[in-house]
C-alpha cells in the first residue's frame, strides 16, 4: 500500500501566489526543463554507480544506517525542487524541506549492490506509466502558470493530483536510492481519482 511505503510527502494547498514569485517560479521551471536531463542522468544512473559502489564495500545494512540520512536529504532536496518548479511551494529547496514540504525517508533493508545497480531498469514500469499519467500536465501546468500570474492564486482543482503524481515521485527516489527493498506499489486508481475530483490521497 502506498500509504505503508517508508517515504512520504505532505503538503498543504496554497491560498495565493505572488505575481513576482509566479514569474520565479516559471523562470525555475524553464530552468528545470534545460537541466533535466543532467538531473535525471546524476539521479538515475550516477547515484545508483555510487550507491552500489558503497555497498559493496562496506554492505546493505551498513549502507543504509550510515548513507542512508546522507541519501535522503538529497532525495528531500530533489522532491524539493520539484515542488518549487511546480508551485507548490514559495520556499527554496533548502528551506522548503521539513518546512512546506514535508518529505520524509525512513531508510531501511539490506539492498545489495547488484539490485541497488539495476534498479534505474527495476522502475522501467513506474517511468512508462507515470509518463502516461504525466500527459495531463500539458494542460495542468499552463493553466497553473496563468491562474498565478493573473489570479495570483492555485488552481486547488490540480492540487491533489499534482501532489499525488509527486509523491508516487518520492517513493521512486526512495527505491532508487536504496533507501528501502519495498518496490513502489503503483497507485493508479488513486491518482486518477484526484485528477476527476475524488481527492484520494496517493
Amino acid at each position: 500500500m502506498a500509504a505503508d511505503y517508508p517515504a512520504t510527502l505532505d503538503m498543504t494547498c496554497r491560498e495565493s501566489i505572488p505575481r513576482d514569485q509566479g514569474i520565479m517560479h516559471l523562470l525555475a521551471l524553464f530552468i528545470l526543463w534545460i537541466v533535466g536531463g543532467i538531473i535525471g542522468f546524476l539521479a538515475n544512473i550516477v547515484a545508483p554507480i555510487v550507491i552500489a559502489y558503497r555497498v559493496s564495500k562496506k554492505g546493505g545494512e551498513k549502507y543504509v544506517e550510515e548513507d542512508g540520512p546522507e541519501f535522503s536529504r538529497y532525495g528531500g532536496m530533489l522532491v524539493a525542487l520539484y515542488a518549487y518548479a511546480l508551485f507548490l511551494t514559495d520556499e527554496l529547496p533548502d528551506k522548503a524541506v521539513g518546512s512546506s514540504v514535508q518529505v520524509e525517508f525512513k531508510p531501511s533493508g539490506n539492498p545489495s549492490w547488484l539490485e541497488s545497480l539495476l534498479r534505474p531498469i527495476l522502475l522501467i514500469p513506474h517511468g512508462i506509466v507515470l509518463g502516461l499519467l504525466g500527459i495531463p500536465f500539458i494542460i495542468i501546468l499552463p493553466w497553473t502558470i496563468i491562474d498565478a500570474l493573473v489570479n495570483e492564486r492555485y488552481p486547488s482543482r490540480f492540487f491533489e493530483f499534482v501532489l499525488g503524481y509527486l509523491r508516487w515521485e518520492t517513493r521512486l527516489v526512495a527505491y532508487l536510492f536504496s533507501l528501502t527493498d519495498q518496490y513502489p506499489p503503483f497507485p493508479v486508481s488513486d491518482l486518477l481519482n484526484s485528477l476527476l475530483g475524488g481527492g484520494a490521497k496517493s
